[in-house]
């Protein structure tokens, strides 16, 4: 799923959270944070950093994908990003 806003990220860790059938609670602990850092993840996807958004990937099975956009102009100036592919 491409995410283009915060507030897809949020529906992304809600609904993958709740596919695995785990509670906001159950996933804070498995990565080391409050339930309420959870339900700001799903509600204010804005603030989470990139070290959590890292935890959150490998803990919901969820890849992360960092690349260029297809059809878009490169500056000749910028070189050009490899695609790279985290897989948790």
């Amino acid at each position: 799923m491409k995410i283009n806003t915060p507030k897809d990220l949020s529906a992304v860790i809600r609904d993958s959270r709740k596919s695995k059938g785990w509670t906001q609670a159950n996933l804070a602990k498995r990565i080391g944070v409050y339930q309420r850092d959870i339900s700001n993840y799903e509600t204010k996807s804005e603030k989470v950093s990139v070290e959590m958004l890292i935890k959150l990937c490998a803990a919901l099975d969820l890849e992360l994908n960092i690349g260029n956009q297809p059809n878009k102009e490169v500056s000749a100036t910028a070189a050009p990003y490899a695609k790279k592919s985290l897989r948790f």
